[in-house]
């Protein structure tokens, strides 16, 4: 019986040695076949990759439809609305640093001048330029530049400009009213709009109910159009109306629409 004991016992310590061996050969194993594929990712079994492309720069100032730039008056600051684009594929994110080089004379100031941006997505930083007191009218260059940071792969560069005028007798256009001349309008509010352009820039643009001012919108040289919104309360509001929309440029031009509208 002691005989047969110790066989069993034996083959049983001969069994966990042979488990702690193959075990152990086993997570020998493991590492070496791991580091062989950096690439692989669990569960799917592919591999990542990573397409680097250079960046786009845009500046979203229009002083007309499609025509990149922003009329200032001689010695007038300007923001300029810069995009740009990260046009990465699979590469997670990268820091880009942006500049902007101006003519001589002109003061040039961007507060935030590095943006990080994920693979195909898009941000937006402000440039300001400021030309001289004295200075001929005309379309001054802007020169955008968009670099990836601690990189030398290629970057962006965009043209842009800063359009001097001095003089301007026109008054700016409003167009796009909500609500419409004749408009019946019912609820517990409405949102008024309208929309204003100019020869040059438009300033700001105010709205008056029945004569009375309500709001004002400034308008920030970023865009062709200028747009007012406001959400005007109807309670205790019945019968015909007037909304009166008054848009200003830099000169002081003044461009008046009014209309009639009825609440119920």
């Amino acid at each position: 019986m002691i005989r047969v004991f110790a066989s069993r016992a034996g083959r049983l310590l001969l069994g966990i040695w042979f488990m702690i061996l193959v075990t152990s050969l086993s997570g020998v194993n493991l590492v070496p076949v791991a580091s062989k594929n950096p690439g692989h990712h669990g569960g799917g079994g592919g591999s990542s990759s990573c397409t680097t492309n250079a960046p786009l720069a845009t500046v979203q100032n229009n002083w007309a439809w499609s025509q990149s730039g922003s009329w200032g008056l001689p010695g007038q600051q300007i923001a300029y609305d810069i995009q740009i684009m990260n046009y990465d594929v699979g590469c997670g994110s990268s820091s880009f640093g942006v500049g902007l080089t101006a003519p001589t004379g002109f003061s040039v100031s961007i507060p935030t001048n590095t943006i990080t941006l994920q693979s195909s997505s898009s941000g937006y930083l402000w440039a300001y330029v400021t030309s001289p007191i004295t200075i001929a009218d005309g379309d001054y260059p802007l020169a955008v530049t968009v670099a990836r940071v601690g990189s030398s792969l290629p970057s962006a560069v965009s043209t842009t400009y800063n359009k001097v005028y001095s003089t301007d007798t026109q008054a700016p256009t409003l167009f796009w009213p909500n609500p419409w001349d004749g408009a019946a309008l019912s609820g517990n509010s409405y949102t008024i709009t309208v929309s204003s352009s100019d020869d040059h820039a438009v300033r700001h643009v105010d709205l008056y109910i029945d004569n009375a001012f309500v709001t004002t919108a400034g308008c920030d040289d970023i865009t062709y159009i200028c747009q007012l919104t406001d959400k005007w309360s109807l309670s205790g509001v019945t019968g015909q109306h007037t909304a009166t929309f008054k848009a200003y440029d830099w000169m002081g031009n003044v461009g008046v629409l009014t209309v009639t509208f009825a609440v119920s």
